[in-house]
């Protein structure tokens, strides 16, 4: 259920929007994440386990990382710290 909820076309678009912020992608997701499932999202291993999927999606959509343990001050927002990722230079 997360890995369709991280590709669904408005998570994609948070992603890449808090990226072009210098933001970590990460970050947009805490309302929705905690609207769709719940405080469950809010447990530690399942926090790390959704940064690494949003690791692979944005690999995969041409970027590479940035920058890991970006603080995220946000009031409100499950995570703590969030990587940022910059868009792939072309080969």
């Amino acid at each position: 259920m997360l890995w369709s909820f991280l590709q669904e076309h408005d998570s994609l678009q948070r992603m890449e929007i808090a990226t072009y912020l210098d933001r970590p992608a990460i970050e947009a997701l805490s309302p929705t994440l905690l609207q769709r499932f719940g405080g469950q999202v809010a447990q530690n291993q399942v926090k790390r386990m959704i940064g690494h999927m949003v690791r692979q999606i944005m690999e995969a959509r041409g970027y590479r990382l940035d920058r890991s343990g970006v603080p995220i001050t946000r009031r409100g927002n499950i995570f703590f710290s969030g990587s940022r990722y910059i868009r792939s230079a072309p080969h």
